[in-house]
C-alpha cells in the first residue's frame, strides 16, 4: 500500500483519540454546544453536536490592495497551507477506485442536486481571479448561530476543500466519541464524495452525517430527501441550519473594507 495514502487520514483521526472534552477553543465559543462532559448520541437520535456551514463570495479581497506585516495569528482562520494540503489530499484519494456509495440514494437522483445547485459545482467561476486573491469565506457555526472557524476562499468555486477542512478541523477539537450533524445545502454530494473515497477517515465519517438546510431541503430530489431532509431525519429538533444566512447579512457592513483592507488584515480579520 502507498504510505502516503494513509498519511494524512491517519493524523487527522489521531488527533483527537486522548480527548475526552471538547477543547477549550469550542468551550469558549459556545459552552451550550460544546461544554458537556456525555458524548456518544446516536446519530439516529440528532447525534451530539449539530453545526452548518456555507460559503459567501461577497467577501472578497482586491488583489491591488495590497500586504502589511502580520500582526497575530488568527485563532479562528484556517490557515492557507492547511487548506491546500486538504485540497491535495482530496485529489490524490480521488485518484484511486471509488468505493460503492453507502448514502442509500441513488446516484443519478445525487447527480439532480449537484446540478441544481451551484455550491456543488466546484469548478464553476463566482468570482473574478484577475482581480481578487481571495474571493469568498467558507464559515462553520454551531446550532447556536456562533461562529467557529473560517476558511478563506482562493478559487473561483466553491470547492469541497473548504467544508473538509472545517469539517476534520473540528473533529480534531472533539473527543473521539462524539458525532456530529452537518447542515449544508449540498450535504448529500459532500456525503456522497466521502463515502466513494478515504477522505476524512472511517473514524471520522462513521461519525458524521450530513442533512441539508431548511431553505433548501425541499429543493433536492425526492429520494434525497428521504435521507438527508432535516425536517425528515431523526433528532435535530429545532436546527435549521440557516445561522449561516444569518450571520453573512449581520457581516454585510465588512464588504467594503474587506476589498481594501491588507493581505494581513483581511485574513485576520
Amino acid at each position: 500500500m502507498d504510505s502516503s495514502s494513509s498519511t494524512p487520514s491517519t493524523v487527522w483521526q489521531q488527533e483527537s483519540l486522548s480527548r475526552s472534552s471538547c477543547a477549550k477553543i469550542l468551550v469558549q465559543c459556545c459552552p451550550a454546544c460544546f461544554g458537556g462532559i456525555s458524548f456518544g448520541r446516536p446519530l439516529d437520535d440528532g447525534g451530539d453536536i449539530h453545526v452548518a456551514t456555507d460559503g459567501n463570495f461577497h467577501h472578497r479581497h482586491r488583489r491591488s490592495a495590497g500586504d502589511c506585516p502580520s500582526f497575530y495569528e488568527p485563532s479562528y482562520f484556517i490557515p492557507k497551507a492547511q487548506v491546500d494540503a486538504v485540497g491535495h489530499h482530496i485529489d490524490h484519494a480521488c485518484h484511486h477506485p471509488s468505493k460503492s456509495s453507502q448514502s442509500g440514494v441513488p446516484d443519478e437522483a445525487i447527480d439532480q442536486c449537484e446540478a441544481s445547485y451551484e455550491a456543488a459545482d466546484g469548478q464553476k467561476q463566482k468570482a473574478a481571479m484577475d482581480n481578487f486573491d481571495d474571493t469568498g469565506l467558507m464559515m462553520l457555526i454551531c446550532r447556536h448561530d456562533i461562529p467557529l472557524f473560517f476558511a478563506n476562499i482562493d478559487t473561483p468555486g466553491e470547492q469541497q476543500k473548504f467544508s473538509i477542512v472545517l469539517i476534520r478541523h473540528l473533529f480534531s477539537l472533539l473527543p473521539s466519541q462524539a458525532n456530529v450533524v452537518v447542515l449544508y445545502d449540498v450535504g448529500c454530494v459532500l456525503a456522497r464524495s466521502l463515502s466513494r473515497f478515504n477522505i476524512l477517515g472511517e473514524d471520522i465519517v462513521s461519525r458524521l452525517h450530513f442533512a441539508t438546510t431548511a431553505m433548501h431541503a425541499y429543493g433536492h430530489e425526492w429520494a434525497c430527501q428521504l435521507v438527508y431532509n432535516l425536517h425528515i431525519a431523526s433528532g435535530l429538533g429545532l436546527s435549521d441550519g440557516e445561522g449561516t444566512e444569518r450571520l453573512w447579512s449581520r457581516f454585510i457592513k465588512l464588504i467594503g473594507i474587506e476589498r481594501v483592507s491588507s493581505v494581513s488584515s483581511f485574513h485576520n480579520k
